[in-house]
């Protein structure tokens, strides 16, 4: 058998990726021993997955570098009178590399200034040149840098021309089709390393923030990638203190903050917690339900009853009949809830923001608990796991790849019966093994398109209400209703499991939709609630289990960012929080409200619901409404002028203090204490 010979153009192509990728490393090995003071010793045994993930950034950045390189080598060697242009690929490559070097001195030096590794802010400083520089020149060694660029951009041209030289120095031996394969070959690698894992979603920003621990996550990132990632966002940062500023006295109110402070933007309220002997240790288990609007449920379908089990724990535990997301968009819920901030983001998701990953988490008060989050496909998904692993302290993560079980159902991974079934599996294993209580998040998946239910369904059976019934109810298809028929069912067979494990006794359940959906039709619905499209943004809350004693609905008005913070009032424990969300269950004087936002549509809608009152703001076309009455499309502003006034201060107000607050909710140090 004869041995492949692989031609020199492949090989210099491939020198030069190697080359870049040693260089990238070397350089994370510098920026370790450099501010090796910042890593604590509690952060050591994460430094493997940080060079581990970093060398797979690296990767991706040389072979970014390396594309211009492969099509010149590539166009040679089929057409040679190309080669005597190798020395302005020199040239060009001596430029660009140059840039590559002066990103990593900024990179440096912008860490060493701010502790933050380089983004697009950087290019701020643009805004008052002369004082950028000036600053520069006093700081730093300039004039040594400028000399080491210099001798770099030499060092660069003389290897990519060398290369070009080595690449054609003898006639390889494959004709046209051979030099085809190969090209196709080097396409086929260099796409899969900067694809850079084996699994459904590309390596992300998000795979960074592996951990709580900012040094570790800094150490983790490529500084070039990282100036590219968040210059896509940086157009988009909008926040405005000034306006923050003219509406905080009534959002100040809203949350109850305690300490009102206009001048610093002051908007943290510290909460004692109940007496020691009066605080819960409950394990606490939140559930993310897709798409369970509350138009969907057999709280409003009765007849059809798609929901029969949801409705049974609604029944037995506590109801809130009036919950609002923020937003319709499933990655923009768990940035609210776990944050409690609203995703008010025009551009994309708050969770894709690499600006704005650094978040304060309530939840992380509960130092003595254990904390897993459990999702059926991959976190990769919306960047969820940067806005995750980053902020919640010491999370065990649970995706499609690291169950025992798995049974992959379609494009959103394995059924929600199978991850119910892992997640009570492993919390009560883990809980035998820790003997702590624990905050599991498990958010489901499979209330979607294709709508498929899997073949091991726990015998679950197909319903055909017809397809004109199924639109009259909200539903798109019988396919629909039945997905999300088969959501209860698989929600119900993973409270029949958690009865018989020995967490049971002890575990408040909050079960809740993670937005709402569209139906056109709905005629179980008022028709002011769909047509001011609160129909995308009801869902219903409850807190069920063997420690809720008193079943009851609650009427306020709440919203998902409050969540957290009703979780922790039930608990009874000490927690600080600057976000929007409040424990509205606790505090009977906290007034009832949430925040609308329509990000998808144009002008952007901002609204407030209040009882049966709507604010709604679409590009300055205001108007306050009563969404369930006959006359819905009726303006009350100028009967009800003080309303109006109000709930428009509250809809704005909050609008801008989410902007402020997703880049002003810092962690306070590495472990929020």
């Amino acid at each position: 058998m004869k041995k492949l010979a692989v031609p020199r153009w492949i090989k210099a192509y491939a020198s030069f990726i190697l080359a870049n990728w040693l260089l990238f490393t070397a350089f994370r090995g510098i920026f370790l021993f450099v501010f090796r003071s910042a890593l604590v010793p509690e952060a050591y045994h994460e430094l493997w997955k940080t060079f581990y993930l970093g060398a797979k950034f690296d990767a991706r950045f040389a072979c970014a570098l390396a594309i211009p390189l492969g099509l010149y080598l590539t166009v040679c060697a089929f057409w040679k009178g190309a080669r005597w242009i190798k020395k302005g690929v020199g040239v060009f490559y001596g430029l660009l590399e140059s840039a590559v070097l002066l990103v990593y001195f900024a990179d440096f030096a912008h860490y060493a200034y701010i502790s933050m590794r380089i983004n697009s802010s950087i290019f701020k400083y643009a805004e008052n040149p002369l004082i950028s520089l000036q600053m520069a020149w006093e700081t730093y060694p300039v004039l040594w840098g400028v000399l080491g660029v210099l001798v770099w951009a030499a060092l660069v041209y003389w290897f990519v021309v060398k290369l070009c030289k080595y690449a054609f120095s003898r006639d390889d031996k494959y004709r046209w089709k051979g030099k085809l394969g190969w090209f196709f070959a080097g396409l086929l690698v260099t796409g899969g390393l900067m694809f850079g894992q084996i699994s459904q979603y590309p390596l992300r920003w998000s795979n960074a923030y592996h951990s709580t621990n900012n040094f570790i996550c800094n150490l983790t990132l490529n500084p070039g990638l990282n100036l590219f990632d968040t210059a896509r966002f940086a157009k988009n940062v909008s926040f405005d203190e000034e306006k923050t500023a003219e509406y905080y006295d009534e959002v100040s109110r809203f949350l109850g903050v305690q300490n009102p402070d206009k001048e610093n933007l002051n908007f943290t309220r510290t909460f004692e917690g109940k007496p020691q002997e009066d605080q819960k240790d409950y394990n606490v288990v939140v559930i993310f339900m897709e798409s369970l609007a509350w138009n969907k449920t057999s709280m409003t379908n009765p007849d059809i009853d798609p929901t029969p089990f949801v409705k049974e724990l609604a029944d037995k535990g506590i109801l809130f009949n009036h919950f609002f997301t923020p937003t319709s968009a499933t990655a923009r819920a768990v940035f609210a809830t776990v944050t409690g901030i609203p995703d008010v983001t025009s551009y994309k998701t708050s969770s894709r923001n690499p600006l704005i990953v650094d978040q304060h988490v309530v939840i992380n008060s509960l130092k003595d608990y254990e904390k897993y989050y459990f999702i059926g496909g991959s976190s990769s998904w919306g960047n969820i796991r940067g806005i995750l692993e980053h902020n919640i302290s010491n999370v065990h993560m649970y995706e499609e790849g690291k169950f025992e079980n798995e049974h992959r159902n379609d494009v959103w991974g394995i059924s929600d019966l199978d991850l119910f079934r892992e997640a009570n599996r492993i919390l009560e294993q883990e809980q035998k093994e820790t003997k702590k209580p624990f905050f599991a998040i498990i958010q489901t998946a499979g209330y979607h398109r294709p709508y498929t239910i899997p073949e091991d369904n726990a015998g679950f059976e197909f319903q055909n209400i017809g397809a004109d019934k199924a639109h009259k109810r909200s539903f798109v298809s019988v396919e629909e209703y039945n997905s999300l028929r088969f959501s209860d069912h698989a929600l119900k067979e993973f409270f029949k499991l958690a009865e018989k494990s020995d967490y049971w006794d002890n575990t408040l359940f909050v079960i809740f939709g993670d937005h709402g959906l569209s139906a056109p039709q709905s005629e179980n619905m008022p028709r002011g609630y769909v047509d001011h499209n609160l129909i995308n943004h009801q869902v219903p809350l409850i807190l069920a289990g063997p420690v809720v004693k008193e079943p009851r609905v609650i009427e306020k008005t709440a919203s998902q960012v409050d969540i957290f913070p009703i979780v922790m009032g039930m608990l009874g424990r000490p927690y600080f929080t600057r976000a929007i969300g409040r424990d509205v269950l606790s505090n009977d004087a906290l007034e009832g409200g949430a925040l609308i936002y329509g990000w998808a549509n144009e002008p952007h809608p901002i609204g407030f619901v209040q009882g049966e009152y709507f604010y709604n703001n679409k590009g300055g076309m205001e108007g306050l409404y009563k969404y369930g009455a006959e006359n819905y499309n009726e303006d009350l502003s100028k009967k009800e002028p003080q309303r109006f006034e109000h709930m428009k201060k509250l809809a704005l107000g909050l609008f801008e203090t989410s902007q402020y607050l997703e880049y002003n909710n810092k962690k306070k140090n590495e472990t929020d204490n």
